[in-house]
């Protein structure tokens, strides 16, 4: 059993490279680090950290099945956002994730940026322009794009590598998971 398993689900490379910076930060050489989709569920490990990007103000099925079938580990959570760069969002998405998390598991905490959306995010709010009652709406929405575009920054990677190092300090020495 590994100490430290990273695994993640990443469509746009935004939660990639998160996860890789999160790795980068485990002092530990009992560690690895998966694509959910090309895990086959044969690695285990004491501590996890769990990556996604938001779907929707949770996290996609995938993420749902891994961190539901997770019974007496140290979890962690981290992600991308694309829309909604704000700790209140930040937090809600933490409350619906962890609620995927059973009660036997140690939860270390969770870390979230805003990231990057494809190009044609953007092209869908340019469409609904015409059919929005407020253009402010659009304007946010594609302002949030634009914004979104400067992320992961160093910054941000900065920051999940603090977080990394911060939920590793945060188990307990006598965790009887």
């Amino acid at each position: 059993m590994l100490k430290y398993l990273v695994v993640y689900a990443s469509e746009s490379g935004n939660t990639k490279m998160i996860a890789e910076e999160i790795f980068k930060a485990i002092p530990s050489p009992s560690k690895d680090i998966v694509n959910i989709r090309q895990w086959t569920g044969k690695l285990d490990a004491e501590t996890y950290f769990i990556g996604f990007w938001a779907n929707h103000g949770s996290c996609s099925l995938e993420i749902i099945d891994l961190l539901s079938s997770l019974i007496n580990k140290n979890i962690a959570i981290f992600g991308t956002c694309g829309m909604n760069n704000t700790e209140e969002y930040f937090k809600n998405i933490e409350t619906n994730v962890r609620a995927w998390i059973s009660d036997s598991n140690y939860y270390l905490g969770s870390y979230f940026c805003q990231g990057k959306m494809p190009a044609l995010i953007r092209e869908k709010y340019e469409k609904c322009r015409d059919k929005c009652d407020d253009p402010y709406i659009i304007d946010h929405m594609i302002s949030m794009y634009e914004e979104g575009l400067q992320h992961p920054n160093k910054q941000d990677l900065l920051r999940a590598n603090v977080f990394a190092d911060a939920a590793i300090k945060n188990i307990p020495d006598d965790v009887n998971l």
